[in-house]
């Protein structure tokens, strides 16, 4: 069932010629390379620019709970600049990275039309499949060489990413319909392309946590307790069988005793593994929060202040933990203003159809259990994927006037 919303008034929409083939693209770009997806997200603000209707979406923006919060966030990471203990440089870099946080109320306010929403949604689900497609030729050694380190994404952007998408297709084949078994088998391709050909734990953990989610979503708490299962047995075979995951997985194992060992012996030399220096950063930020827990230290001051908070310890601008890394700079303000932004966003995607308000929650765990280990709001594909995914499905949450439905 399809819904349009109608704006009150004489208000004109956005001229959906413009901006809807500019959505599409900005969504069938988010599992391939970096380059890509950077020339869609100009291509996009070009057309949101020409599209108008200015004042259909300004009372769509004032009807979008998220819009509000995504804007707020925003602003929060523009005054941090102006009390940073960032050099100039180190602040425009960050807020570079955080300023991709205008593209979801700016989806959400102008692509509102449903036929352009279903076409942006159903690109990126095959743009992932392009993607796993060419991991596979990588995979295979079908990819010259000069080719195989540009053609598919780092692994934990291709991780994230892919994850959600096997869990779209796996989500997609409980509807009725003649290609639900097409749905159920590229899941699988998609996910055991990130269990067994990737190499990024953060993908694996991404996996496990949305099967959880997707048996929640179809049979409450009793599907809750069977996607538990289901993931505890998916991560056995994926950890004795696969050779990659068991390898990874084994890694993570040595990587925290080998921490241990470096905390009773304080030798941080003995902490330099991708665990060890995760903890040790996290440590470390912190001890930076407590200096100024409730504005921060400002967009962009993390390197600095890490340098003085941990001058012998291996050095990082990035802590890789979403939710470290916007309290440093922006206090428990920011850490407030992010996790408001989540609760609207879920809360929102409840007046979605049903596939779709799935769709959403799915795009939000993927991002919010990813954050644990990564910054991935900041990072410039996983942030980029959030807002561009919410965006396009939360378009369809908002009215600015009187529904019709068909």
């Amino acid at each position: 069932m399809s819904t349009t919303l109608c704006a009150a008034g004489d208000a004109r929409p956005p001229r959906m010629g413009v901006l809807g083939p500019a959505a599409v693209l900005l969504a069938f770009t988010l599992s391939l390379p970096t380059a890509s997806g950077s020339v869609a997200a100009v291509l996009f603000l070009a057309a949101w620019l020409l599209s108008g209707g200015w004042r259909w979406q300004w009372r769509r923006w004032r009807a979008s709970p998220t819009s509000i919060w995504a804007t707020a966030l925003l602003l929060m990471f523009v005054l941090g600049m102006s009390y940073s203990s960032g050099t100039h440089a180190q602040q425009a870099d960050v807020m570079g990275k955080y300023a991709k946080l205008l593209l979801l109320p700016l989806l959400i306010v102008a692509v509102a039309d449903d036929t352009w929403r279903q076409r942006a949604v159903r690109a990126f689900l095959w743009g992932a499949v392009l993607a796993s497609a060419l991991s596979y030729a990588r995979f295979f050694g079908w990819v010259p060489q000069r080719w195989e380190a540009s053609i598919v994404q780092g692994h934990i952007h291709f991780g994230t990413i892919e994850a959600f998408a096997a869990f779209a297709f796996a989500r997609m084949a409980f509807e009725p319909g003649r290609r639900r078994v097409l749905w159920a088998v590229l899941a699988a391709l998609l996910a055991l392309d990130v269990l067994y050909v990737g190499i990024a734990r953060t993908g694996y953990v991404i996996v496990l946590a949305l099967v959880v989610l997707l048996g929640a979503q179809r049979l409450g708490f009793k599907g809750l307790v069977a996607g538990g299962l289901t993931a505890l047995l998916l991560a056995g075979v994926a950890f004795t069988v696969f050779p990659v995951a068991r390898m990874r997985m084994e890694q993570g194992v040595q990587n925290l005793r080998q921490y241990q060992r470096a905390e009773a012996e304080h030798d941080s030399a003995l902490a330099d593994t991708s665990w060890g220096l995760r903890l040790q950063f996290w440590t470390n930020t912190l001890h930076i929060i407590e200096q100024h827990p409730v504005i921060g230290n400002g967009t962009g001051s993390m390197d600095l202040q890490y340098t003085r908070v941990a001058p012998h310890d291996p050095h990082t601008a990035n802590p890789h933990n979403e939710y470290l890394n916007t309290t440093e700079q922006l206090g428990v303000i920011g850490l407030l203003l992010l996790l408001g932004l989540a609760v609207a966003a879920w809360r929102d995607a409840r007046g979605l159809p049903r596939l779709e308000r799935d769709f959403a929650w799915g795009v939000l765990v993927t991002i919010g259990v990813g954050s644990l280990f990564n910054s991935l709001l900041m990072d410039v594909n996983e942030g980029r994927f959030l807002v561009v995914m919410l965006g396009i499905l939360l378009a369809a949450s908002v009215s600015t006037g009187r529904r019709t439905e068909a």
